[in-house]
């Protein structure tokens, strides 16, 4: 142990700096590939959701005139509320008995994460389709049924 006098300064080593300097190239890279996953989930979340909204929309929009341009208005303003991915690209078609809507965007990413994934850019989307419920004809059909249950029950 060596002896320390008064007013003298120890002499350090800078073994503690080069240790975390390695350890920094490996962890801050790991840390920020977390963190622009999150992001890619979250826009490919929200893409999900809107295809979703949109192709349920359309059961009370599609037997208007005017129902498929107001689909794909309402397509285009829910592209936008994706994050790191900027304006996704919408596509909206309706046919007789069936909608699908579809969106796609890409994510950039730094360089230093472009390594990581071997990309520069991560590409996201998502689509629905379900069959057209027209809304008409399903109240008929249930209060039909309402009408036969109250019949079977002895009612009017």
């Amino acid at each position: 142990m060596k002896y320390i006098c008064p007013g003298q300064k120890p002499s350090l080593r800078a073994s503690f700096t080069v240790e975390a300097a390695l350890l920094m190239t490996v962890t801050l890279p790991v840390l920020l590939a977390i963190l622009y996953y999150g992001f890619f989930l979250h826009d490919k979340g929200v893409l999900n959701g809107a295809a979703q909204q949109v192709a349920a929309q359309a059961d009370l929009n599609s037997w208007k005139s005017s129902g498929n341009s107001r689909l794909s208005k309402m397509a285009g303003k829910l592209g936008k509320q994706t994050g790191p991915s900027g304006k996704a690209s919408s596509a909206v078609s309706v046919k007789k008995d069936q909608v699908s809507a579809s969106y796609s965007a890409a994510m950039s990413l730094p360089g230093l994460l472009a390594s990581l994934f071997g990309k520069s850019r991560l590409d996201t989307g998502a689509a629905a389709k379900r069959p057209l419920l027209y809304p008409a004809d399903v109240i008929r059909k249930i209060r039909g049924l309402e009408y036969v249950s109250a019949m079977l029950k002895g009612g009017k």
